[in-house]
């Protein structure tokens, strides 16, 4: 039970601080929509304007126009939003910030560990929330909520889950048991959604409600599995 409380707790800190930094499923992931998304590299002619507005958003200049790479992915749950990913050859090893960024008027929001870059710019990202992206939303936002156990990784197969260690057979019987898509229903205009989402090294059973603005809040945690380290975050020093 206090397992269980930590993790509640952990949730609610993680989605309310703006300062806190296999095998196939016998059912397919709901709304599977990482497939669709392409990267692709942002032309050099665009990085003499894009790389001093990442640069402003930071302490100091990280990125040189000779040292980095630029890419961006399509976000079909954004309206005119793609996710940009810049990368330095600066450092050892190499840095690959991300950011949201509009290419019709290089606006752009750096993703800093918490979803306020998403919650707190709503009304310019202005969300397309449906059937078919609500899960890939909620998604995108929980992956990018940083904290000392990595990011709330929402897990709807074992299909190309990076473990830290080898699973133990027994391991992997059990994941393979637990790990199943998302399920979703309608509140109302809001989303429900049911899915299995990893922590550190704890798997856990979450519902979560979406508004059709793109704000949503944890109305219920389950713990699953305790302790499993092959699941966990490796992050380097």
């Amino acid at each position: 039970m206090m397992k269980t409380t930590v993790i509640i707790t952990l949730i609610a800190l993680l989605l309310s601080q703006a300062d806190c930094r296999g095998k196939q499923s016998a059912q397919e992931p709901i709304n599977p929509i990482q497939n669709d998304m392409r990267t692709t590299d942002v032309p050099l002619t665009m990085y003499k304007e894009l790389i001093p507005r990442i640069n402003a958003l930071s302490t100091f200049a990280l990125f040189k126009e000779d040292r980095t790479s630029l890419q961006s992915e399509r976000l079909p749950f954004f309206h005119n939003y793609d996710l940009l990913m810049a990368q330095t050859f600066s450092t050892i090893p190499p840095v690959t910030m991300h950011y949201l960024w509009n290419p019709e008027d290089n606006d752009i929001i750096k993703m800093d560990g918490t979803r306020d870059a998403v919650f707190d710019n709503l009304d310019k990202l202005m969300p397309l929330i449906s059937d078919s992206t609500a899960v890939p939303y909620v998604t995108f936002v929980l992956d990018n909520v940083q904290s000392e156990d990595g990011t709330l990784r929402v897990v709807q197969t074992l299909d190309g889950f990076e473990f830290s260690d080898t699973p133990s057979p027994e391991e992997r019987e059990l994941l393979e048991k637990t790990i199943r898509p998302a399920r979703l229903s309608r509140d109302g205009d809001d989303y429900l959604i049911n899915c299995i989402i990893i922590l550190g090294s704890n798997v856990f059973e979450a519902d979560i409600k979406l508004a059709p603005n793109g704000i949503f809040e944890f109305t219920g945690e389950k713990m699953l599995i305790e302790d499993m380290h092959c699941v966990r975050q490796l992050f380097l020093e």
